[in-house]
Formats: structure tokens, sequence, C-alpha cells
């Protein structure tokens, strides 16, 4: 009867408990939240990032437009062992870069055009200064002999010295600029007449009375006479492949052809100041621009040069835009208006200053 009765008893199992609605909504709320945390916390990281980054090119585009500047400023009027004596300037007519050769370096306020020599006109930006830097280059070659009056020199090396390059001879004496006319690099000769040339000598006489006897009366260079290539340089802020401006410099070719590089991007501005000392102590007693210099025709009386750049950006990273006037070498740069401006955009900028000593 027992047995039965509890064969004829059916339990049914319990059912398994699950989530209400409510506790649905809340579990989906805390995740929505978390999630929020963590995709702003991923923002702010790469914000972060992104300007750290921005920031670091552009102290490397500073650092790197510095030396670039610095190297060139640094060895302007170097003319070998008659640094401090104006060289004797043998061409024909002024090239538009190596007519500066009386001056080892030329500065241009350029906020309006057409203050620049022609082949820097339409190429250099406005409201940004140009430098223009003439020296020799430092791996001279050496004479072997000098005949004046077959305006011919011999060298010591075998060379590459091409027809119409511009060249500087300079003993502890003089130093001559000249252009070569004819180019021997197996036989180790050039010269240098007055007939011939892209720019031509004004004469074959270097030096010396030039209206006496070539061979008592001419300046002959001795044996072991150095004989360099010209350098002449200028740098300037133009457009570059981006679109963008960009350091560039523009420099006296071989065959007295102009050739043109961009450096640096991200070099928005560039001004310079200079150092004209007064009492011939070789220390700036104050800073001027070049036009200031221009003025008081006090570009021999130059011994240091501070330069100022404004750098800035390739991505728009601030959250608002800049409107910032920034002060760079003791001019103003504004926000859109005037002629030394920056854009009225979400770019990071920066500014670099650097002082750099003129050799003696």
């Amino acid at each position: 009867m027992n047995r039965r009765a509890q064969s004829g008893t059916k339990r049914w199992p319990k059912a398994n408990a699950g989530f209400s609605l409510l506790e649905l909504m809340i579990a989906l709320t805390i995740g929505l939240l978390l999630l929020s945390g963590l995709l702003t916390i991923f923002a702010s990281a790469k914000q972060t990032y992104t300007l750290n980054d921005q920031l670091a090119r552009l102290q490397e585009n500073g650092r790197l437009a510095m030396e670039l500047l610095s190297r060139e400023i640094r060895m302007t009027g170097y003319w070998g062992c008659t640094a401090q004596t104006t060289p004797v300037n043998q061409l024909n007519s002024p090239h538009s870069l190596s007519w500066i050769i009386n001056n080892r370096l030329r500065g241009y306020d350029h906020l309006t055009p057409g203050t620049l020599a022609a082949s820097l006109q339409g190429v250099a930006l406005p409201g940004s200064d140009v430098i223009v830097l003439t020296a020799i280059d430092n791996q001279p070659l050496t004479i072997t002999s000098h005949d004046a009056c077959a305006a011919r020199f011999t060298l010591a090396q075998s060379h590459d010295l091409q027809p119409n390059e511009l060249v500087s001879v300079s003993d502890c004496r003089q130093t001559t600029l000249f252009q070569i006319i004819q180019a021997d690099g197996g036989n180790r000769t050039l010269t240098h007449g007055a007939a011939g040339g892209s720019i031509g000598n004004q004469s074959a006489c270097l030096g010396g009375d030039c209206s006496g006897n070539c061979a008592s009366a001419w300046y002959q260079y001795a044996p072991g006479t150095p004989l360099s290539r010209l350098r002449s340089i200028a740098f300037y802020i133009g457009t570059g492949t981006h679109g963008e401006p960009a350091l560039f410099w523009q420099l006296l070719n071989r065959g007295d052809t102009l050739q043109r590089n961009e450096l640096v991007q991200g070099v928005a501005n560039l001004q310079i100041l200079y150092g004209r000392d007064n009492d011939g102590d070789r220390v700036a007693n104050h800073y001027l621009t070049a036009d200031a210099v221009d003025a008081a025709n006090a570009w021999q009386e130059i011994v240091s040069v501070r330069i100022g750049l404004l750098l800035q950006s390739d991505d728009l990273i601030r959250s608002q835009n800049d409107n910032t006037t920034y002060t760079v070498a003791d001019t103003a740069i504004t926000p859109v208006v005037g002629t030394a401006s920056h854009p009225l955009d979400r770019r990071l900028r920066l500014v670099a200053t650097s002082t750099i000593q003129l050799r003696d």
C-alpha cells in the first residue's frame, strides 16, 4: 500500500533561475560606462601621443635647421689665411649670388617683394628673411706653378674642375676670385684669361701692376698656394613639395649654374638679426635687421648672426585655432594679418632661436 503510494507520487525538478529584465539593463549600463571610460582613456592617450610625436618632430626639425644654418654661417667669409682681407674680385659682372664677394654675408628683410637678387625672386616667400653666405671650400687643391703671362695654373693633383666654375686662389698676402676659362684635369691645368666664360674675367692679370709687364709686374702665385671652389649659398623659406613652407637653400653650382634644394619641412618663418661690432673688439654691441645694416653700410662690421625660426606641425592637432602672436628675432608673427603672419589653424607651433658667432 505504502509502496504503491510512494511509487505513484511524481516530483518535478526545480526550474533554473534567470536574469530579470531590470538586472540585464543594469548590467548593460555598467558595461557601457566601463567601455566609455576605456574609449576616453584611449582617445586621451592617442591625443597625448600625437601631441608628443608632433612636438618631437618640431624639435628635431628645429635642431636640423639650426645645424645646417650654423655650419654655413660659421664658415662664411673663409678665404684661407687671409680671412680678414677683402678678396680681389676679377669677375666681369656680378652674379646673382657671387656678387656679394666683398661682404662675407648679406641679408634681406623680405617683408616686401622686389628687394632680392633676381635668382630668388618668386621662390622666397614674402614675410621671411633671406641670408646669402660666401666662402671658399675647405678642401683646396695645390698649385705647383703659375704662368701669369699665359694665365695658366698647374696643379699638384688631377682635378675635376670645369670651365665657368668660380674659384679662389689665396696666399697669405692676397686672395683673388676668378672664373675658370679652360680646365684639363688630366694635365692638371686651368686658365683664367679675359676672353670667354659665362661671366668672364675683367683681366688675365690677378693682381699687382696690371698695366705693367706680365712677367715682372703682374701678381704671380707661388708653388704651394691653395686653390679652392667658391661656396655661395642663400637660405630662405619657400614652398615645399607638400605645398607647405620649408627651409631651402640655393647654391651656386658647378659651371656657374644654380641649384635649389628643400632642406627641412615645417619651417614656416625665418627671421634674422645681425650683431654689429662698433668698437672693434669682435663682440656685438647691438643687433640690427638687414635693412638697418644696409642703411648704416655696416656689413663689414657684422660679427654674429641671431637666427629665429617659427616651426609648425604637419597635422591639425590643437583643440582650437592658434591665434597666438609669436615673437621671432624681434619680429611679431601674427595670425592671418600682416606680411609676417601665420594661418589661423589648429597646427602646433614652436619658436627656436640661436646666436652664431662668425669666425675671425
